[in-house]
């Protein structure tokens, strides 16, 4: 009995000592307070442009002004009352560092998310036509493989090449059509690159449901 009590007694005091181990473990890192953050920069973006030695020269006049040699050392103290490792050397370069390499170059202004435009889908006659065409020409191939006579499918580019030069009627008026909406009027290559895409579509998606 006597024993048992003497191993709760080890087992109690090893476990406030680790407590109180894990309460006075040391910060390594450190978030300035508000205050700082703001001043430093303000005082970063003033001198964004500065060259290494200038920059220097301007935060040495600058920490020891007045109220900025206030606002450092009442930092400095915050962060060492809550344990962060290190001198009060140490800590101002710390700071200094962070206007020089981070706030100096970061941007805080939130960037507006660019508005997507309108979906501008091809007319259903030229979707029409190429389902026909993807059909007919990928058939065809099949049956030729069938044959042995050693020809291999047509890749989508063949295909769409072969589908240019037999149906320009249909992709006259299509072209036609885009060409007369805003989004596409400036850059006729779009036009091109958009019923390229679209065929190559219709080729997987044929391939995809045979």
């Amino acid at each position: 009995m006597q024993q048992q009590v003497v191993n709760q007694d080890n087992n109690t005091h090893a476990n406030t000592e680790a407590s109180n181990q894990k309460k006075q473990k040391p910060i390594f890192r450190f978030n300035l307070s508000d205050e700082m953050v703001d001043a430093l920069l303000d005082f970063s973006k003033m001198h964004q442009f500065d060259d290494r030695h200038a920059y220097a020269d301007a935060w040495n006049e600058w920490k020891n002004a007045p109220h900025s040699s206030k606002m450092l050392a009442d930092e400095i103290e915050r962060l060492q009352n809550l344990d962060y490792r290190g001198s009060a050397e140490s800590i101002e370069n710390k700071i200094f560092k962070s206007g020089r390499y981070y706030f100096r170059n970061k941007s805080f202004v939130k960037v507006p998310p660019k508005p997507r435009g309108k979906y501008i889908s091809v007319s259903k006659e030229l979707i029409c036509a190429m389902d026909e065409h993807i059909a007919r020409g990928i058939n065809n191939n099949d049956n030729n493989s069938n044959n042995d006579d050693g020809q291999t499918p047509s890749p989508p580019a063949d295909l769409f090449n072969e589908f240019c030069k037999r149906r320009v009627d249909i992709l006259k008026i299509e072209i036609d059509r885009l060409i007369n909406l805003e989004q596409l009027s400036e850059d006729p290559a779009l036009i091109i690159a958009k019923i390229k895409k679209t065929f190559k579509n219709r080729v997987f998606q044929f391939l995809k449901s045979n």
